[in-house]
């Protein structure tokens, strides 16, 4: 590739950057907050599918991908939860989030950390380990709930 052309290309790469860090500050709280608990409930329904296949006996290997997915959420977790959406749109979030930050974020590495390791449970194709792995997870997930999410009623 010429020399001009390289450089358009990174251009045009950094200006897409650029576009999506700016649509993504434009979102209202409103939308951000929609963004987040739809990601939450992908991410049950994904941890409900994992436990009926454990619970089935059925192979884990297709289970992979709901896990990369549990990964890349975990990821983003600390930045859907800017100032300005602590209330609204229906949120269960606690202002815990945003006064006690280091541990919110901490926990979703944590999270992300022990999806990562299910994710190469499901890959291995190991039933029992995949169902070990399930239970860590699930629990770190849970863990956020005790401090960071108000009880659904």
């Amino acid at each position: 590739m010429r020399q001009g052309t390289t450089r358009l290309v990174a251009m045009l790469a950094g200006g897409l950057a650029v576009g999506s860090t700016l649509l993504a500050v434009a979102a209202t709280p409103e939308q951000i907050i929609a963004e987040r608990r739809a990601n939450y409930k992908h991410m049950g329904e994904n941890f409900k599918a994992m436990k009926a296949a454990i619970d089935a006996g059925a192979p884990v290997q297709p289970l992979a991908p709901k896990a990369a997915e549990i990964v890349a959420w975990a990821q983003r977790i600390p930045t859907m939860f800017p100032p300005g959406t602590e209330t609204g749109g229906g949120t269960h979030a606690k202002p815990a989030i945003w006064t006690k930050r280091a541990g919110f974020e901490k926990d979703a590495a944590t999270l992300q950390e022990e999806a990562r390791k299910l994710e190469q449970a499901a890959q291995s194709g190991d039933k029992a380990a995949f169902a070990v792995q399930w239970k860590a997870t699930a629990h770190a997930c849970g863990n956020c709930h005790e401090t960071y999410r108000y009880k659904l009623s």
